[in-house]
């Protein structure tokens, strides 16, 4: 029986969607798919959800992971609402997907339309949607950024959430949104910026506010670099910023890579007074910004930085969940939380606890050995292919006898009331395959993964252990990332240090 998968994403240039969340556009948007599916009769393997943002193929998983599998010829189509929401990204992208449609004879379904890429009209219909569907998303664009540009002039707010001190307010009689301050958090701003022209570091600042328990917006700490951007930010004397956050893209790999560049000098982006009350006056905001070009900076950027710590991103205190760093005490180097002034998790020496680290990864590799020999997910999931296999020749001989029982009772052998005891025999048989075989289709990714974990994870830990000690320090920490999601580390001043490792490794089931 040939199967089809779902793909499902929301674009931010949804009309029909605009005030629901991506979930509940999603959902809408798989009703429409599912009363598709079951007035054509097809049978749905899979289900695709795109829930994160991005435009190209590289930005999104889950397109890549189906992708993948429609190369693979495992389904006769995929189901979308419509054509952009395969692809609306550069030539590249559309030109990939094509292809892959394309070699593997897979078709996309959508509700208006059914595109086969082994006809070359609708080939050429396909590429051309693509093609419109980019222009369009292009064209809107342009007109939302120029939009933002035209409130930003006005002195409207932009962001969706508020800065620190303030709340958003929807304008009355008109689109948009303004600021308006929240009394007990812009006490705490004008604190800030009395405290920093008074002669205290951002450091002082943010150790202050710890101090006396006053609170972010979420609950977390104040840290260094929350004090900086809140005095950099032009919003607490009046003004609305625009341009100040960049998109910087670059390839990697072949693959185009983003992130985020905030331009910190006042002079490469455009402000425009706002219509939100300040909260500092424009003076006291020039007099902050002047003392941080003059002040020297605490921070000591290396031009030849190495690593030190073999456990940089992945260790985590068990108590508050803030990382551990590395750090020092008369030359020694110790692991301390970062959070220690509020969490009281006591420090321990790196040697040992590496020791520790290391101790616990080699029993839990020669644990796990002992187990995959024991269980033999490999053969496990050879039992499952196989069973998988024989079920669908089971199903292939139903059709046919339920194809023959239609023979039969057109030539008059069988009558209406035997056709139907006949049939419905013959699809509870179907109903009860298709139940072991979804059973099955569920079971077999996670013991496949642990096939691929044995070939794979097992030999690069116990390559980590063997020369673990003629390592560099990034050599360390790059295997150990390719290991472990996460370490925690427990330790309280009159206890033993506690260790917990966090493989990446399927659980069993």
């Amino acid at each position: 029986m040939e199967q089809y998968v779902m793909y499902l994403r929301k674009s931010r240039f949804d009309r029909d969607y605009n005030e629901l969340s991506v979930e509940e556009t999603l959902k809408r948007h798989k009703a429409i798919l599912d009363k598709l599916a079951s007035d054509r009769g097809y049978r749905i393997a899979k289900v695709y959800y795109e829930i994160v943002s991005g435009e190209s193929i590289a930005a999104r998983p889950q397109i890549q992971e189906m992708l993948a599998e429609v190369s693979e010829e495992f389904y006769a189509g995929v189901l979308v609402v419509d054509l952009e929401r395969l692809a609306r990204g550069n030539g590249a992208d559309q030109a990939y997907i094509s292809q892959v449609f394309q070699f593997s004879g897979t078709k996309i379904i959508t509700p208006n339309k059914i595109y086969d890429p082994s006809n070359e009209f609708d080939e050429e219909y396909f590429e051309f949607g693509l093609f419109m569907s980019r222009r369009e998303y292009k064209t809107i664009n342009r007109r939302l950024i120029r939009g933002r540009e035209s409130s930003a002039a006005e002195g409207k707010y932009l962001g969706s959430i508020a800065p620190y001190g303030y709340q958003r307010v929807k304008l009355q009689n008109e689109k948009g949104y303004s600021l308006e301050p929240l009394p007990n958090e812009a006490e705490v701003v004008k604190t800030v910026f009395d405290m920093y022209l008074s002669g205290d570091g951002t450091k002082v600042i943010a150790n202050y506010l710890n101090d006396h328990h006053v609170p972010t917006r979420h609950g977390e700490l104040w840290t260094y670099s929350s004090i900086f951007n809140m005095l950099m930010n032009p919003v607490y004397c009046g003004k609305i910023r625009r341009g100040w956050c960049k998109q910087v893209k670059r390839i990697e790999d072949g693959v185009v890579k983003r992130h985020i560049k905030h331009l910190r000098d006042p002079n490469d982006y455009e402000t425009f007074q706002g219509l939100h009350p300040p909260l500092v006056s424009e003076e006291v905001f020039a007099e902050a910004q002047l003392i941080r070009t003059e002040r020297p900076s605490n921070a000591h950027t290396k031009t030849d930085f190495e690593l030190q710590n073999a456990f940089a991103g992945l260790l985590y205190c068990a108590k508050c969940g803030k990382r551990i760093g590395r750090t020092t005490n008369r030359g020694i180097p110790r692991l301390r939380c970062v959070n220690h002034r509020n969490c009281h998790t006591a420090s321990y020496d790196y040697a040992k606890t590496e020791e520790q680290i290391i101790a616990a990864l080699r029993q839990w590799v020669a644990g796990y050995t002992v187990e995959i020999e024991n269980v033999g997910f490999e053969s496990e999931a050879a039992s499952c292919r196989k069973r998988i296999k024989k079920l669908q020749e089971e199903m292939e001989k139903l059709e046919a006898q339920l194809n023959n029982a239609f023979d039969l009772v057109e030539q008059g052998l069988y009558t209406k009331e035997e056709f139907r005891r006949r049939k419905e025999k013959i699809t509870n048989g179907q109903k009860d395959i298709l139940a072991k075989l979804d059973r099955l289709t569920v079971r077999l990714p996670s013991l496949e993964e642990k096939e691929n974990f044995d070939e794979n994870l097992i030999p690069r830990t116990e390559a980590l252990l063997e020369s673990y000690e003629q390592m560099a320090v990034a050599e360390r920490n790059k295997l150990l990332k390719e290991i472990l999601y996460r370490i925690e580390y427990r330790k309280n001043h009159d206890s033993a240090l506690e260790i917990d490792i966090y493989p990446k490794i399927p659980m069993k089931q």
